[in-house]
């Protein structure tokens, strides 16, 4: 590709899929939007200048209407919510009004295309009321994937459970049997929760070990783009897809 070729590329205007991404401080956000978009270690673009979203342990002060790109994924823009703890009706109330707002978007470009839930099972907790809330008012016609982040850490749990309930079981033993009982400590902390709330996400994706190589988020775009509800949309999402794939390519000729 020659050097025309790139100015040309970047020129080229093209509309971006909008997902908002919510979740709470540790829930593991950063990582999956680096996985999606292929970051590598390249940071995000923040499209309003006073805008910054950095990974913390801490709630940040999140503002919903400020948006965000990674350079490996130009079809792509992102708004970030901090999640909902314990009193946190201010919060979920902004979320409401960003969905109202965007839905009322004449152009496509304009309107949130989706909602990317991020709900860690690496607390002891489950889910909370105040978490389960977005779920209870409902998302209008914006379809909400739950993401159940660091999987793993259920394993743990199970084997835990395993050990402290049964002295006899072999090391073997206990590894056979933790597949099940954490898919037992899913259900009860997690899904069970979710067949009892008004409104269900569109689906329920589940991640595990985000943090080691090799691993990806490709099941979350093939659910994202299944639970479109119009054909143009899911058309519309699979051209992103393209489009982030020839800016990835562009990036290893530059480097």
């Amino acid at each position: 590709m020659s050097q025309e070729q790139l100015e040309i590329f970047d020129n080229f205007h093209v509309e971006r899929f909008r997902i908002l991404v919510i979740g709470n401080a540790n829930a593991g956000k950063t990582t999956i939007l680096e996985k999606v978009c292929h970051a590598r270690g390249r940071k995000p673009i923040y499209l309003d200048s006073d805008a910054k979203l950095e990974p913390s342990a801490s709630r940040g002060n999140h503002e919903i209407e400020h948006k965000f790109q990674y350079p490996t994924a130009h079809g792509f823009v992102f708004h970030d919510s901090c999640g909902f703890e314990a009193g946190g009706a201010v919060e979920l109330q902004k979320v409401k009004d960003f969905i109202e707002h965007r839905e009322k978007g004449a152009q496509l470009k304009d309107q949130l295309h989706a909602i990317w839930y991020c709900l860690p099972t690496s607390n002891d907790r489950g889910m909370t009321s105040a978490e389960m809330s977005l779920f209870e008012s409902g998302t209008g016609n914006v379809p909400i994937i739950a993401i159940f982040t660091k999987m793993d850490a259920l394993d743990q749990e199970a084997r835990n459970q395993l050990m402290w309930n049964d002295d006899d079981l072999s090391r073997e033993e206990i590894e056979k049997q933790v597949p099940g009982l954490a898919e037992d400590i899913f259900y009860q902390k997690y899904l069970k929760r979710l067949d009892e709330v008004r409104h269900k996400p569109r689906y329920v994706v589940r991640l595990r070990d985000m943090n080691k190589e090799g691993t990806n988020c490709d099941e979350l775009i093939v659910k994202t783009s299944q639970a479109l509800d119009r054909d143009t949309l899911k058309l519309f999402c699979l051209s992103i897809l393209r489009i982030d794939i020839d800016s990835r390519i562009k990036q290893v000729i530059n480097e």
